[in-house]
């Protein structure tokens, strides 16, 4: 329950107590993967599926250009890269 997106009123929410549902490349929730996110780039990533976890330790500070930091789209990546 914890790891399964939820609605706010009529949206759809991708948050489920203090864990967020992770969509696969096609926008799916299929897979089950969710993440906790720490400040300043912190991450646990779990794929259930595929029997991956990722951990993610770093200081990251604030992007100083526009570009925003995909964070779905690494993991993405790594889980290809993994499987």
């Amino acid at each position: 329950e914890a790891t399964e997106p939820r609605m706010a009123g009529s949206d759809p929410l991708n948050y489920g107590y203090m864990w967020w549902p992770v969509p696969d490349r096609d926008g799916d929730f299929k897979e089950g993967a969710f993440s906790a996110r720490g400040i300043f780039g912190q991450y646990i990533y779990v794929n259930p599926s595929r029997g991956i976890v990722l951990t993610v330790l770093s200081c990251r500070s604030k992007p100083k250009f526009s570009e925003a930091i995909l964070d779905n789209d690494f993991f993405n990546a790594a889980v290809d890269a993994l499987s």
